[in-house]
């Protein structure tokens, strides 16, 4: 008896990590991937031609803010367009509630997620106080959380900092609930960078988007880097540094993997495709800072050499209005869109630095997806995963508008540049959502709870 699809993605070459380039279909049925093979037989119900495209792993993007100009469900939504109008379908949200218990905020939440969202998600819960390490083993039986995010420097006005001794307890309290489960580093040494805002403002009152990296060095980020895994190995915890940006920051994870510790690298995709001398200037402001292009030049190499694991975009939304560029340096806001120019800035500038079009793809699907206990739900294109696929014609060349992005800003970081490589279909959970630059389909998001292995 011949097989029926609900629809088969017909004609086009598949990237899959660990596997490779497949001339191939992919037949799926209901939400998941059925059958991958050569001109698929058997009655379809929908088809989906993509000649002369490739097909991607739906994007995983495992660093996300959400909520944090309109509230949580405006951008579970609004944000959340512009992640699968991009390719994006799953995301890791970093939750944040500086000083209340999580229970008063998980079922809001993940209702938020499971009503209006486009593409799937897990949740990284950041940790502040003392009853929130206590609660940890409970968030994670309770709501499947894996993975608990700490600051070592805060944000002024934003964020508040973790001291180091906090930070071992929660290393602690990580390693007690199982060895699957992550823990999340804002790694930046925070006396370090204090003495450097406070000597930027009194010697450079005015300022640029260059200026800015003065007030968050490198050395910051390397020296935390370095204390960060040093605990995690004596707590013996999986250490995840998020946005890594610096050569310094690079080399101390190298150290690190050296001496044993079990690190897993993110850069961000902010980070991959603007420098400090961008003409986009403060729009582009964010923590930690976009660096010279030699940094820059560094984390390319680090793509090459394996150093770096995955990419996320750090996205963190917000419009012109609260960004305020015009009140200059220190009055400007950190924070910008990045979910949806996150692909093409990654296949874009990937294929300026000679990066293969597989390891790209890795770094935004597969790579995330195992340091986050979503693989092979996520991350790969084979039977039984999930069907969220991304169909994409690596020459089609766009400038970036933010209008066009469908998110709730009205600036992108990458406004007015050109872009080669982007999304032209998204499917998920096997249902084609967004064509052409448009939404062609409903929400159809879901949280997704990580269970003990």
């Amino acid at each position: 008896m011949s097989p029926r699809f609900d629809l088969v993605v017909r004609n086009g070459t598949l990237i899959i990590p660990g596997v490779g380039t497949v001339a191939a279909d992919v037949g799926i049925c209901g939400s998941r991937i059925a059958a991958v093979g050569e001109t698929l037989s058997g009655s379809t119900q929908e088809v989906l031609d993509a000649g002369g495209k490739v097909v991607l792993p739906g994007i995983f993007d495992p660093h996300v803010h959400i909520g944090n100009e309109l509230s949580f469900e405006q951008e579970a939504q609004s944000e959340t367009r512009a992640a699968i109008l991009g390719g994006v379908t799953t995301i890791g949200i970093m939750l944040r509630s500086l000083d209340d218990s999580y229970f008063l905020h998980l079922p809001a939440f993940r209702r938020a997620m499971d009503e209006m969202s486009y593409v799937d998600s897990v949740f990284h819960l950041q940790i502040f106080t003392e009853q929130q390490i206590a609660e940890m083993p409970d968030y994670a039986r309770q709501y499947g959380v894996r993975s608990f995010k700490f600051y070592m420097s805060g944000i002024p006005g934003i964020v508040k900092s973790v001291t180091d001794d906090v930070l071992f307890a929660g290393f602690k309290q990580v390693a007690s609930i199982g060895a699957d489960v992550v823990a999340c580093v804002h790694c930046e040494t925070g006396a370090l960078i204090e003495r450097a805002r406070n000597e930027l403002v009194a010697h450079k009152p005015e300022g640029t988007l260059a200026d800015w990296e003065d007030a968050h060095p490198a050395v910051a980020e390397a020296l935390a880097i370095r204390t960060a895994a040093y605990l995690a190995k004596l707590a013996a915890v999986h250490l995840y540094v998020v946005h890594v940006s610096s050569r310094q920051g690079l080399d101390a994870v190298r150290a690190a993997r050296r001496e044993g510790g079990r690190v897993t690298a993110e850069t961000i995709t902010p980070f991959l495709g603007i420098s400090s001398d961008d003409a986009i200037g403060l729009l582009a402001k964010m923590v930690p800072p976009v660096r010279t292009p030699e940094h820059r030049a560094a984390l390319w190499d680090a793509i090459r050499d394996g150093t770096i694991d995955t990419v996320g975009t750090d996205n963190t939304s917000r419009r012109r209005a609260s960004k305020r560029p015009e009140a200059g340096l220190h009055g400007s806001r950190p924070g910008h869109p990045s979910l949806g120019t996150h692909l093409s800035v990654l296949l874009h500038h990937g294929r300026r630095h000679g990066i293969a079009l597989e390891r790209l793809v890795d770094l935004a699907t597969r790579a995330p997806a195992r340091a986050y206990g979503i693989f092979p739900r996520k991350g790969t294109i084979a039977p039984g995963s999930d069907a969220d696929l991304v169909v994409v014609d690596l020459e089609l060349e766009k400038v970036v508008r933010a209008e066009d992005l469908r998110g709730m800003s009205d600036f992108s970081p990458f406004e007015g540049k050109a872009l080669r490589g982007w999304p032209v279909a998204t499917i998920k959970a096997g249902k084609l959502v967004a064509k052409d630059g448009e939404i062609v389909g409903e929400p159809s998001g879901r949280y997704l709870p990580r269970a003990e292995p």
